[in-house]
């Protein structure tokens, strides 16, 4: 049976995901859609470390959260490039003119769907 807490991250990881395909206008300030896309992501890997029964790190630190999961065996090399959304966490946040990396946000808001997909084939 799936760990309730990686089931409940992973439907809140959707709702992030919804948040941010919404704002994939580039009307939109990045920084706003990358907090979703970091929000989606954290949530994500974290329902991966609960999946495997693994402990839950207070960290919004997306590369220390691939360290946790390649410390368990999890190959990580193509998920390595979602390390660059830690910078939305907080430092994008609260920045009043941030930097604008230039992300083709759809194809990042369909990665992070296949990515759901994967971690849901892993809970069935």
């Amino acid at each position: 049976m799936p760990p309730p807490e990686a089931l409940r991250l992973l439907r809140v990881s959707k709702r992030d995901l919804a948040m941010a395909r919404r704002l994939v206008d580039p009307a939109v300030e990045e920084a706003s859609w990358g907090w979703a896309m970091q929000q989606c992501i954290e949530k994500l890997l974290k329902a991966w470390l609960s999946t495997l029964g693994l402990p839950l790190p207070r960290s919004h630190d997306i590369a220390r959260l691939l360290l946790l999961l390649e410390s368990a065996g999890v190959e990580v090399s193509e998920l390595l490039p979602w390390r660059a959304f830690t910078v939305y966490a907080v430092q994008f946040r609260y920045d009043d003119e941030p930097d604008v990396l230039g992300l083709d946000r759809g194809l990042w808001c369909d990665q992070a769907e296949t990515l759901i997909n994967r971690i849901e084939q892993l809970n069935r």
